[in-house]
């Protein structure tokens, strides 16, 4: 850690070091024009902003006791909370901003009543400037995001906060931030983007101590108290080839890293990470009276094989992502988008000769559809949001809706519900059935 923190604060020295003497060079270009005779005043290069937010959410079903495997083991709480979602939430948003280089900070102070943790989170905490015209580097913790798709992530593999995903948190708590360095070089009409993450970042993935999930190896529906895996501590980078030719947008994505979540059980029984490259496309275009995209993507599983059967209990196969997707305004101020998804496994039938439960195995062809309808009413004060996931495949699905208020430019007011069913209990939705819940929010924003 140490060693990559020496090197983020030498390219920071240098970033400092080159921009200051480029802009101040083209400062110089309007000494004349600005005589000291001007009445406007100075515009402060200090933002402040924030907001207080009080959460409460309900599961709309008992939480039954979870079993553990063994009781000396002590591996798995025999209790859950009724609610997912009990807390106050303190944000403070600075930016510093000056002609050399830009300074952001988001703070937060959460007392978090369902984990009964109060503590003190950096939401982001970077600096950003432009040494060269063809060049931006933004160095420091930042949230990341790129794709084309609606709660669909396929080329995007920064990391997310499924628990805030499924309580009902914000969506901007979807995304989850990273310590980071993004460089951006613009060549022509080319947007080339490369994030370089020291020090793996997983996912905020379901693990038990907010919300229960399916354990394929106890076969049942477990609720850890403390949910032990292998942390790895390597790196991970992303890039991003972007342009937009005649109003259609194109991109090609590649990453190194590992998969987000612990998709592998390793020699000692421990869930981990696996090793894991990708490369696909997207492309956005207007169609008719909407907006059309689509993206592609092929997950290279690279422990999938005989060099790494020694050290390993299960890994996942290689796979690839499809998307199609069309957003339009049905009438004035309502919005529909659709999107249908596949996820391909291969080399599957090895897959289902090896797996102990392969009647539990998600499908060849994993089949997703997805429908967000957005209604805005009272000068868009009010809005009402339905989306909705199906799978034809698993035979489940998920209904995330919520309904909120600006009252003013400083309060708002939300309420909606998050419902989980599923035929099996072992599916990708289905294991959330009594994860289920209904939330509420007030936030006051200065």
């Amino acid at each position: 850690m140490l060693k990559h923190s020496l090197y983020a604060t030498k390219i920071l020295a240098l970033l400092i070091l080159f921009s200051y003497p480029l802009h101040a060079a083209q400062n110089t270009t309007d000494d004349w024009a600005d005589d000291g005779w001007g009445d406007d005043e100075a515009v402060s290069p200090w933002k402040i902003s924030g907001f207080i937010e009080g959460a409460y959410g309900h599961f709309t079903q008992n939480q039954t006791q979870i079993n553990s495997l063994s009781e000396s083991e002590n591996l798995y709480s025999n209790s859950r909370s009724n609610s997912p979602l009990k807390e106050v939430r303190a944000r403070i948003n600075v930016n510093y901003s000056t002609l050399h280089f830009d300074i952001t900070a988001k703070g937060e102070l959460l007392f978090d009543q369902v984990l009964n943790n109060n503590k003190f989170l950096v939401r982001e905490l970077n600096i950003q400037a432009s040494p060269f015209d063809f060049l931006d580097i933004k160095i420091g913790k930042q949230v990341l995001t790129w794709g084309t798709a609606d709660y669909l992530f396929i080329n995007d593999l920064f990391p997310k906060d499924w628990q805030s995903f499924f309580s009902g948190r914000d969506d901007e708590y979807l995304k989850a931030p990273s310590n980071s360095v993004k460089t951006s070089w613009f060549i022509n009409d080319y947007t080339l983007d490369v994030v370089w993450t020291p020090e793996f970042t997983e996912d905020n993935f379901i693990r038990g101590e907010r919300f229960s999930f399916y354990s394929p190896q106890l076969q049942q529906q477990i609720a850890p108290e403390s949910f032990t895996y292998q942390e790895p501590n390597d790196e991970q980078w992303f890039t991003r080839l972007s342009t937009t030719q005649q109003g259609v947008e194109y991109a090609l994505y590649g990453y190194k890293g590992r998969w987000t979540t612990p998709e592998g059980i390793n020699s000692s029984q421990l869930p981990y990470f696996p090793k894991m490259n990708s490369v696909g496309a997207s492309i956005r275009a207007p169609l008719y009276k909407g907006l059309f995209n689509a993206e592609i993507v092929n997950y290279n599983s690279i422990e999938n094989t005989e060099a790494y059967h020694s050290n390993t209990y299960f890994t996942p196969h290689s796979q690839q992502r499809f998307l199609i997707g069309y957003e339009t305004e049905l009438i004035k101020n309502v919005t529909l988008n659709t999107q249908y998804y596949v996820e391909h496994t291969k080399n599957y039938s090895q897959l289902a000769n090896s797996y102990a439960y392969p009647e539990q195995l998600k499908d060849k062809n994993r089949q997703l559809l997805t429908a967000r309808l957005t209604i805005r009413a009272l000068q868009q004060t009010l809005v009402y949001s339905i989306f909705t996931f199906y799978s034809p495949t698993d035979h489940d699905g998920y209904l995330k809706s919520s309904i909120s208020y600006r009252q003013d430019d400083h309060w708002l007011y939300s309420v909606g519900a998050n419902i989980f069913w599923g035929k099996e209990d072992f599916t990708f939705f289905g294991q959330h059935q009594k994860n289920s819940n209904i939330w509420a929010k007030v936030r006051y924003q200065f």
